[in-house]
C-alpha cells in the first residue's frame, strides 16, 4: 500500500507539472502543412533568455549601457522602448540637440551573438558567444502594433547570417533579411529588404509596402507580418496576404533581431515631433517549418531569375499600356492585351 501511495504521488506531481507546458503549446495554433519550430509568446512576464539575448550587438560597442536592452513585458506583450534619456549606444551623453553631434540610440534583443556578427558594424570588443536560436528556412511570423510617435527613427525585425563558414572575419554567410522596417513617422508603410553584404549568391533587393486602410489601424490594433523563406525565394505577408516576393534567398542559418533606433543615418533624427517614450508592442514571434522539408533543387539559377524578373517588368509595363488605351482605343487595347498575354509563354520557352 505504501509503495502504491508513493507511485501515486509521483504520478500526481508529474501531472501537476504538465499544465504549464501543455497550455503553452495549446496557446500556439497549428499552421496547416507546417510544424512549430520556435515560439516566444511573452506570456510569463519575463524574457526567455534561453532564446533571446537582452542586448543589441554588444560586440560593436564598448558601452554596455548603450547596448543593453530596455524593455518591459506586460499583458502578454514585449514592449521595447526608447526614452528621452536613453543612453547613447557608443557612450555619449543623452539628450544632445547639437545637429552636428547627434547621439545614436539603439535598443534591441537578438537570438544569437558572436564577434563580427553584423558586417555593417565595426568590431569594438571581444564578447562571449551566445546562441539562442538560428535556423535556415521557415515561415517566420510576428504579431505587433506599429510604433507611432512621429519624428525620426525606425523599428526593424531582421535576420543576419550566423557566419558559420569562418570565425566571422572573412565570412560570406552574412546576408541580411529585413522582414520589416518601419519609420516612426510612417506607420502605414514598411519596407522588406535583402542585403547581400559579402554573399556572392545574393543580390540587393528592396520593396515598399503600403498597408491597406487607415495607417492608424496598424498602430492601434495588432496585425501579423510574416515571411516564408525557401530555397527558391522569400514571400512576405501582412495578415496572411502576400505583399512582396524575391526569387533568391540566403543558403545558411540566420538569427533574428528585434531593434529600434533614433538618429540613424537614413531614418531621420530626434525631432520635436518625437513623442517619448517610443514604444513597440510585440505579442509573439513564431517560426514554423514545412512538414515536407525544403528542396534545394527548387533554387533558381541567375539566368532563370533574370528571365522571371524581365517578364515581371514587361508585364507591369504592359499593364500601364493597357490602362492607357483602355478608354482611348478599344482595338489597340485588345491588341496589346493579346501581346502581353504571351509573356508567360515566352518565359516557359526560354526556361526549357
Amino acid at each position: 500500500m505504501f509503495r502504491k501511495s508513493i507511485v501515486f504521488l509521483l504520478v500526481l506531481a508529474i501531472l501537476i507539472g504538465l499544465p504549464s507546458v501543455a497550455s503553452a503549446e495549446e496557446s500556439v495554433p497549428e499552421k496547416e502543412g507546417y510544424v512549430l519550430d520556435f515560439s516566444t509568446e511573452f506570456n510569463d512576464g519575463k524574457l526567455n533568455t534561453e532564446y533571446w539575448l537582452p542586448q543589441y550587438l554588444p560586440h560593436c560597442t564598448a558601452n554596455t549601457d548603450g547596448s543593453s536592452a530596455r524593455y518591459k513585458i506586460e499583458n502578454g506583450c514585449l514592449n521595447l522602448y526608447i526614452t528621452k534619456d536613453s543612453p547613447d549606444y557608443f557612450g555619449g551623453q543623452p539628450g544632445s540637440t547639437d545637429p552636428d553631434n547627434l547621439l545614436w540610440i539603439a535598443n534591441g534583443i537578438q537570438t544569437l551573438e558572436k564577434n563580427h556578427l553584423h558586417p555593417g558594424g565595426a568590431q569594438q570588443r571581444e564578447i562571449e558567444p551566445y546562441e539562442g536560436y538560428a535556423t535556415q528556412y521557415g515561415y517566420f511570423e510576428i504579431r505587433m502594433k506599429m510604433p507611432d510617435t512621429g519624428g525620426g527613427g525606425y523599428a526593424s525585425w531582421w535576420l543576419i547570417g550566423a557566419q558559420e563558414d569562418t570565425d566571422g572575419t572573412d565570412s560570406v554567410q552574412n546576408g541580411e533579411i529585413d522582414v520589416l522596417e518601419t519609420f516612426f513617422k510612417s506607420p502605414g508603410v514598411f519596407e522588406p529588404k535583402v542585403h547581400a553584404w559579402d554573399d556572392p549568391n545574393l543580390d540587393e533587393w528592396a520593396s515598399k509596402v503600403e498597408l491597406d486602410g487607415n495607417p492608424m489601424d496598424y498602430v492601434n490594433e495588432f496585425h501579423t507580418y510574416a515571411m516564408d523563406w525557401r530555397p527558391e525565394g522569400i514571400t512576405f505577408y501582412v495578415d496572411g496576404k502576400e505583399v512582396a516576393q524575391t526569387r533568391e534567398s540566403p543558403q545558411y542559418r540566420m538569427c533574428m533581431i528585434l531593434s529600434m533606433y533614433i538618429n540613424s543615418d537614413f531614418s531621420g533624427w530626434d525631432e520635436p515631433e518625437n513623442n517619448y517614450p517610443i514604444e513597440w508592442l510585440i505579442d509573439y514571434v513564431r517560426v514554423y517549418k514545412d512538414k515536407n522539408g525544403y528542396d534545394e533543387n527548387n533554387r533558381l539559377t541567375k539566368f532563370e531569375r533574370f528571365i522571371e524578373d524581365t517578364c515581371d517588368s514587361l508585364t507591369a509595363f504592359g499593364q500601364r499600356i493597357l490602362s492607357f488605351f483602355q478608354d482611348i482605343c478599344t482595338q489597340c487595347h485588345q491588341f496589346f492585351e493579346r501581346l502581353f498575354s504571351m509573356i508567360p509563354a515566352l518565359y516557359i520557352v526560354t526556361k526549357f
